[in-house]
């Protein structure tokens, strides 16, 4: 079975809420410094980024796993217990578009499931300012689009 990347999960589940902390506090004592103007849209700015990747946490934190998958079944673990899932249980498996390092989702029995690949570089990206193409090419990604066509995903 091959396991997703631990490191980039718990990176991607508390990254998301320290910087969107951190930009709240730095926007609120830019503030409040004396030495500065007053300045409402750089606290506004600010504020609303950190708030964005607050909601945004707070909205993705329990989707977030870390999963094993094989040709045969996907195993992730949910409130302590290991739920070993057979492929064709899953409703929808597809790759999050835009996103680096590649992420994939998976809907099982209507839960949300969010994981990453194996390797952090297991893709290749071709990109300019106003376009961007990302190809995966990582073991977990090649077993998930055989499963896709072996079970009508």
């Amino acid at each position: 079975m091959i396991e997703s990347n631990k490191t980039q999960t718990l990176a991607l589940k508390y990254g998301l809420i320290t910087f969107g902390t951190l930009a709240m506090c730095f926007s609120i004592l830019m503030f409040y410094n004396p030495e500065q103007v007053t300045d409402w849209t750089k606290l506004s700015i600010g504020c609303s980024i950190g708030l964005t990747l607050i909601v945004l946490n707070i909205l993705f934190f329990n989707n977030l796993k870390s999963v094993k998958v094989n040709h045969s079944r996907i195993v992730y673990e949910e409130n302590g217990e290991q739920k070993d899932v057979n492929w064709s249980q899953v409703t929808r498996v597809g790759r999050i578009r835009f996103v680096t390092p590649v992420h994939y989702y998976a809907r099982i029995d209507g839960k949300l499931i969010i994981f990453t690949t194996e390797t952090r570089y297991g893709y290749s990206k071709i990109g300019t300012d106003y376009f961007s193409a990302i190809f995966d090419h990582s073991k977990m990604g090649a077993i998930i689009r055989t499963a896709k066509e072996a079970y009508g995903i």
